[in-house]
C-alpha cells in the first residue's frame, strides 16, 4: 500500500491501547490513548520510539504503531525509565500533548497497574522475585531511595532465607546474573566445602552441612564447571600435601599437629582418618595415593634433601612423602630397552630384569659389579646397568655383524662354527664343528671374570680353530676322513683317559670351559681330490658289500645246517623220551603189579599169621584151662584113687589091672581129642605132643601102653 494511503487511513485505536503522531511541520510528537479514531492528515504520520528515537512506522510493519498499555499484574512491577516530572501527570483519553519528562531516571512501579507510555518513555514488565529458602538476589542501589542513606552503587543481597516474594523500590534494581536474576545460592552437605573470592583476592571458605550466600562483592570459585568441592578424605594409605598460604599458629585439636606455621611452607598429612577442608591458611597441593608395589616390582624414588636415588621394592603400599621424597621415571632408549626385554621409553616402575634357567647377567654401577644368575628376577637401581656382550655370528664367525646382547648362556651353550684346515697331503677341508660350552668359576676366580671377554665365541672360535688346523697338518687326508672325529676331540679336548672322560678345554680369560665337540660335517674343496676318496670309498664300499654278502651267504648256510642238525638232534631226543617213557610205563605196571602180588601176600601172611595168633591165643587158653581141669581132675581122681584104693585093698590084683587098663584108655582118649589141634598147629604127631605133655605130668610111662588116639599110629613107644 502506497504511503499516501496509509495517511489518509483512518487509524482506530481500541481501549487500552495508545499511539504517537508526529506533527511534520513542527515535529511534536502526540500521544493518542483510547478508545479513539485518529484521521492523518498529510502532515502527519504515526512514529514509534526505538533505540531512544522516534521512527516512522512503514506499511509492511502492519502494527500499524498502536501499541498495547503497559501492564503489570499483582505479581509483577514494571521499570519505567524516563518518568514524567510532574508525577500527577496523567494521560487521558484522546490526543495528549507531550510532557517534560525526567531522562535518564527510572523508577519502580508495582503491580497491578496499566498506563500508556508517554512520548520518550521506556518501560519493562518484571515477573516479582519469588524466592525459595536457598535462593538470592543481588540488589543495587542505581538512585536515591527514599528513607534509605545507602549511597549509589551499593549492592545488598537479597535471601530467600529471609524474603520469600521481592519488588524492588525505586532506586533499587536487581542485578540480572548468567541465568536470570534469581540466583542459587550454593548448598553444601556433610564432607563438601565451597570457596569465595573477594575483589581484593582473598578467599573464604566454607564447610557444609550450610546454604552459603555470597557478600555483593564475592563470587564462588569454579573449577571445571563446579562451585561445590569434596573435602579431602584421609585413610591410613593415603596422604595429603598441603601449603601454607598465610602465617598462622595452629592449635590443638585443628586439622594439623599444633604449631606455628609460615607462608609457603609445606606440610603431608598422613596416618589419620576423617576429612580435610582448605582454609584461609592452608591449601591443598594435591591427594597421594599409596603406590601398590608388588613383588618383584619396584620405583625409584628422590631424596629432595639430598638427591640421592633409591629403590623401594615391594610387596608394599608406597606412600611418598612429597615434602621429602619424589618419584623418578627412567628413560631407556629403544634399543636398551630390547637388550633388557622391558618396553621401550620412559619406565614409570623400577627396571626389573628376569633372568632365565642357565643364564646370567652383570649387573654394573659406577663402583660395583655383581652377576646374577638365573632364574631369578633382578630390579635394577637407577644407577645399574646391565654389561653388553657383543658375539661374533655367521658360519666362519666374522665381526661383520655382532649380536648385543645382556644375558649370557652359562650351561648348555651350543656354538658352530667352519673351520678351513689342510692336511698333510696339502687337502684342504672345510669342518663344521659344534661345540659344548659352558662357564665356570674355579680357584680364585669369580663370576664376574665371565664378562671379561665381550666378544667369547670370538676369542673361542679362534683359540680353538688354531688348534684344530695344526692337528690336521699332522695326518693325511685318508686318516683324517676316516678317524676326523677322534683327531678334532684330541686336539680339543685332551686324549681320552681310561674312565673315557676327557677334561676339556678350559679358558683362564674368562672361565669358558669347552667340554664337548662334534663334527657336523667334512667338506672337501679340491674336486679331484674329492672324486678320488670319492672312488676310493665306493670301492671299499663295494668289496665291504661283498664281503658282507659272502657273509651273509656263510651264516646262512651255517644258520640251515645248525637247523638241520638241531632238528635231528630234537628227533633223537623224542625217541630217547619216548622210549624211556615206555620204559617207565613198563617199570610202573611191573612195579604196580609187584605190588598187587605183595599186597596180597602181606594181607594173606598177616590174615593166616593172625588167624594163627588168635588159634594160639585160643588153643592156649584151651590148655591152660584143660590143664587146671585135668590137675582138678588129678587131685579128684587121686582122691578117688586113694579111697579106691584103700576101698579096693582087699580086692585081687587082677581086678585092679583091669581098672588101670580102663582108666589108661579113658584118659588115652580124652587127651587125643583134646590134643589133636595142638599135633595140627604144631606141625608135630599127636603122639609126639602126648610125649611131651606127659614129660611134663607128675605120671610116667607104666608098663601097659596107652592106646592109640584115634587116628593116631598105635605103635609102642620103646
Amino acid at each position: 500500500m502506497a504511503e499516501r494511503d496509509v495517511r489518509e487511513r483512518d487509524i482506530l485505536i481500541a481501549p487500552n491501547e495508545y499511539t504517537y503522531v508526529q506533527d511534520l511541520t513542527k515535529g511534536d510528537i502526540v500521544l493518542y490513548v483510547g478508545p479513539t479514531k485518529i484521521s492523518l492528515s498529510n502532515t502527519e504520520r504515526i512514529v514509534e520510539f526505538r533505540d531512544g528515537r522516534f521512527v516512522p512506522v512503514r506499511a509492511e510493519d502492519g502494527a500499524w504503531g498502536v501499541h498495547a498499555n503497559v501492564m503489570a499484574t499483582s505479581s509483577q512491577y514494571i521499570l519505567l525509565s524516563n518518568p514524567p516530572k510532574d508525577g500527577a501527570a496523567r494521560p487521558v483519553k484522546g490526543n495528549n500533548s507531550a510532557i517534560e519528562l525526567l531522562i535518564g531516571r527510572r523508577v519502580v512501579i508495582p503491580g497491578p497497574a496499566s498506563f500508556p507510555l508517554w512520548p520518550g518513555q521506556q518501560a519493562e514488565v518484571i515477573d516479582a522475585h519469588k524466592l525459595r529458602e536457598d535462593q538470592y538476589l543481588l540488589v543495587r542501589v542505581y538512585d536515591k531511595v527514599e528513607g534509605d542513606p545507602r549511597p549509589i552503587g551499593t549492592e545488598t543481597i537479597a535471601k530467600g532465607s529471609e524474603v520469600s516474594f521481592y519488588i524492588p523500590r525505586t532506586g533499587e534494581e536487581v542485578v540480572p546474573g548468567k541465568d536470570g536474576y534469581v540466583r542459587t545460592a550454593v548448598t553444601l552437605l556433610d564432607g563438601q566445602y565451597c570457596i569465595l573470592l573477594k575483589p581484593d583476592g582473598r578467599r573464604k571458605y566454607a564447610r557444609g552441612p550450610a546454604i552459603v550466600f555470597p557478600e555483593p562483592t564475592e563470587e564462588f570459585v569454579e573449577r571445571e564447571g563446579n562451585d561445590v568441592f569434596q573435602a579431602y578424605p584421609l585413610r591410613p594409605n593415603t596422604g595429603l600435601h598441603v601449603r601454607v598460604v598465610r602465617d598462622f599458629a595452629a592449635d590443638e585439636g585443628d586439622q594439623i599437629p599444633p604449631g606455628a606455621y609460615q607462608a609457603g611452607q609445606e606440610l603431608f598429612i598422613r596416618g589419620r582418618e576423617g576429612f580435610f577442608f582448605p582454609s584461609e591458611h592452608l591449601e591443598v597441593i594435591g591427594a597421594v595415593e599409596a603406590i601398590p608395589i608388588s613383588d618383584k616390582e619396584g620405583i625409584y624414588v628422590r631424596d629432595i634433601a639430598s638427591g640421592k636415588i633409591g629403590t623401594e621394592v615391594g610387596p608394599q603400599n608406597y606412600l611418598a612423602d612429597p615434602t621429602r621424597v619424589e618419584i623418578v621415571a627412567r628413560a631407556l632408549d629403544p634399543e636398551l630397552a630390547k637388550l633388557y626385554g622391558v618396553a621401550p621409553g620412559v619406565q614409570p616402575r623400577a627396571l626389573s630384569i628376569y633372568i632365565p634357567p642357565s643364564y646370567a647377567v652383570l649387573v654394573t654401577a659406577k663402583d660395583r659389579r655383581e652377576v646374577v644368575r638365573g632364574p631369578q628376577t633382578r630390579i635394577l637401581s637407577f644407577d645399574e646397568e646391565l654389561e653388553v656382550l657383543t658375539l661374533s655370528t655367521g658360519k666362519p664367525k666374522n665381526d661383520e655383524v655382532l649380536l648385543r646382547t645382556c644375558f649370557l648362556q652359562t650351561d648348555g651353550n651350543k656354538v658352530s662354527d667352519i673351520i678351513r684346515v689342510r692336511t698333510r697331503d696339502h687337502v684342504e677341508l672345510d669342518l663344521l664343528l659344534s661345540y659344548r660350552v659352558s662357564f665356570q668359576v674355579r680357584k680364585e676366580h669369580g663370576a664376574e671374570r665371565w664378562f671379561n671377554v665381550k666378544n667369547y665365541v670370538a676369542l673361542m672360535c679362534d683359540h680353538l680353530g688354531s688348534i684344530v688346523r695344526g692337528a690336521a697338518r699332522g695326518v693325511s687326508i685318508e686318516d683324517f676322513q676316516s678317524n676326523s672325529a677322534e683327531v678334532v676331540r684330541n686336539a680339543i679336548l685332551g686324549e681320552k683317559p681310561g674312565d673315557g672322560k676327557r677334561q676339556g678345554r678350559f679358558f683362564e680369560e674368562n672361565g669358558m670351559w669347552v667340554y664337548d665337540v662334534e663334527i657336523l660335517d667334512v667338506k672337501i674343496l679340491d674336486a679331484e681330490v674329492k672324486g678320488l676318496l670319492d672312488e676310493a670309498q665306493r670301492a671299499a664300499i663295494v668289496a665291504d658289500l661283498h664281503a658282507r654278502q659272502e657273509g651273509f651267504r656263510l651264516s646262512a648256510e651255517q644258520l640251515k645246517e645248525r637247523v638241520n642238525q638241531d632238528i635231528s638232534l630234537a628227533r633223537t631226543t623224542t625217541l630217547v623220551k619216548e622210549r624211556d617213557r615206555e620204559s617207565a610205563a613198563s617199570a610202573l605196571a611191573e612195579a604196580k603189579a609187584r605190588a598187587a602180588v605183595e599186597l596180597e601176600r602181606i594181607e594173606r601172611v598177616g590174615k593166616g599169621q593172625a588167624e594163627a595168633e588168635a588159634l594160639e591165643v585160643l588153643t592156649e587158653a584151651r590148655v591152660a584151662a584143660a590143664r587146671r581141669h585135668n590137675e582138678v581132675e588129678q587131685a579128684a581122681q587121686a582122691a578117688r584113687v586113694e579111697a579106691f584104693a584103700r576101698e579096693m585093698a582087699s580086692i585081687q590084683p587082677e581086678l585092679l589091672a583091669v581098672l588101670k587098663t580102663l582108666s589108661a584108655r579113658q584118659f588115652t582118649a580124652e587127651v587125643s581129642r583134646n590134643l589133636s589141634p595142638l599135633a595140627i598147629l604144631g606141625g608135630e604127631s599127636v603122639s609126639e605132643v602126648l610125649e611131651r605133655l606127659l614129660k611134663s605130668l607128675p605120671i610116667g610111662f607104666g608098663p601097659t601102653p596107652l592106646p592109640a588116639p584115634h587116628g593116631a599110629s598105635a605103635s609102642p613107644k620103646k
